[in-house]
């Protein structure tokens, strides 16, 4: 979507000396592709750090189970009498 509004801009900034009343609208056209682009930057920054504390509590959860497991395991002692 960025990619598509920065080559329009450049189309149109290509075509400003030709029609010099280009220039505004090429200006409006990269300015909004910028925003897009950083506006995109964020959700990815926040989408990434959601992504790693679904995988850090997945581990931790996975880790508490494999502990609770472990403690669960009973240890049962056979004595042989003597003869």
């Amino acid at each position: 979507m960025e990619f598509l509004a920065l080559l329009a801009g450049i189309g149109v900034v290509a075509a400003a000396p030709l029609v010099p009343s280009l220039r505004p609208t090429a200006k409006k056209v990269v300015a909004g592709g910028l925003v897009v682009a950083e506006r995109t930057r964020n959700i990815v920054a926040v989408a990434g750090e959601q992504w790693a504390d679904l995988v850090a509590e997945a581990k931790a959860e996975r880790d508490a189970e494999a502990e609770a497991r472990a403690a669960a395991v009973e240890t049962i002692e056979i004595t042989i009498p003597e003869e």
